[in-house]
């Protein structure tokens, strides 16, 4: 997760993935019930950790964007393409 700096105080943010292969990682662990699969809420959730002010309409745009074969998830084979879309709209700091 994120790292905490020396003076963080009750002010604690986590720190934003550094690159996709972390932004990946992140996206899976939002799977909420282990079937492989990021439903709308799943992709919600996690859109709203990385600190989307709109994680509703991210999850959408991510799903329109990702799904390829129209079932309304994302599957691992269709991640890559959301970790595209989300470092495409700045929820990667660095490569």
């Amino acid at each position: 997760m994120g790292r905490i700096p020396f003076n963080a105080g009750s002010n604690y943010k986590a720190v934003p993935p550094t690159n996709e292969k972390q932004l990946r990682d992140t996206f899976q662990k939002y799977d909420s019930n282990g079937d492989g699969l990021l439903s709308k809420a799943d992709l919600e959730n996690a859109f709203k950790s990385l600190g989307s002010h709109m994680p509703n309409w991210r999850a959408r745009r991510a799903l329109n964007h990702a799904d390829a074969n129209g079932d309304k998830n994302i599957s691992l084979e269709e991640l890559d393409e959301v970790v595209k879309y989300a470092a495409k709209h700045g929820y990667v700091l660095g490569k």
